[in-house]
Order: structure tokens, then C-alpha cells, then sequence
């Protein structure tokens, strides 16, 4: 399986985060579960480490998951079921991620930075692509031109 990279113009990481967000909110993946593992990810779709990682990180962002170090990313609880901090952790071994300190308005500012960079590099490689045909394009019609004067 691949994602739709010429059908959706969005980045891969959005689109792996949204093919995780469905998977969250239809219930294949229940609160506690594990998110597949980045290999997994990359291999299913086709994409670098650095993709499912900054779709992992969009998805932390919404507070749809969490991760523990070691062991993987898990689906966590929605606000106000109480087996949230029991369950993460358990997975964790320890104090839940959302103890963790939020992020600083400079770390959020460089996330948001990264994920826009990734972004103009998905569209610079179609502008490449579109290029790259017109000059092919250009050079045909220069073939049929000089042909056509000799």
C-alpha cells in the first residue's frame, strides 16, 4: 500500500497522520493500543523515517497519542476517562507523558517551521517534475522546428 502522493497534494506526513487519525476515531485503534511501529509505517507506505515521525508529532500535538521512550507511540485516552494515567502508565513504566512539560512558544514556532519546510519540499518536487516535462516538451518542438527548416 502506498499513500496517494499523485492524488493529494498534501505532504506525506499529513497524510500518514491522517490515515492514523481515522484509524483512531473508527476504533481500529483503541485507547491504550500501540501505534504501529515507524518500520511498519515506512514499509506499508513507502516513505522515510523522518515522514512517520513528523506525522507522529502532529498527531502528539492534537493530544491523540503519546509516546514512551523504547517502546512506541499508543492511542491515548479522550479527557475524562479515568484509566488514562493507569494505562500509559503501565505502558511507560512510569509518570505518564502528559507530566511532560508542554512545549515552549519557540519549540511550537520550530515545529511548525519543520512541517512547513516539509511541505514547500513536496511542492518544489512537483514544480521539478513540471519542469522537467516542459523542457522536454521545448526540446521536441526545437527537434520539429530545425527538421522542419532543414
Amino acid at each position: 500500500m502506498t499513500l496517494p502522493l499523485d492524488r493529494d497534494h498534501r505532504p506525506p506526513y499529513v497524510q500518514v497522520a491522517e490515515y492514523l487519525r481515522r484509524q483512531i476515531q473508527t476504533g481500529v485503534l483503541k485507547p491504550g493500543d500501540q501505534i504501529p511501529p515507524s518500520r511498519e509505517l515506512q514499509e506499508k507506505f513507502g516513505i522515510a523515517s523522518a515522514t512517520v515521525q513528523n506525522a507522529f508529532r502532529m498527531l502528539k500535538s492534537e493530544g491523540l497519542i503519546y509516546g514512551v521512550q523504547g517502546r512506541g507511540s499508543f492511542v491515548r485516552r479522550p479527557e475524562g476517562e479515568p484509566e488514562q494515567a493507569q494505562d500509559e502508565q503501565a505502558a511507560g513504566e512510569g509518570a505518564p507523558e502528559s507530566a511532560a512539560p508542554k512545549p515552549t512558544p519557540s519549540e511550537t514556532r520550530y515545529f511548525n517551521l519543520a512541517m512547513d519546510v516539509e511541505e514547500l519540499k513536496h511542492e518544489l518536487a512537483g514544480l521539478k517534475r513540471d519542469m522537467a516535462k516542459m523542457f522536454t516538451l521545448m526540446q521536441k518542438m526545437a527537434d520539429h522546428i530545425d527538421g522542419r527548416e532543414s
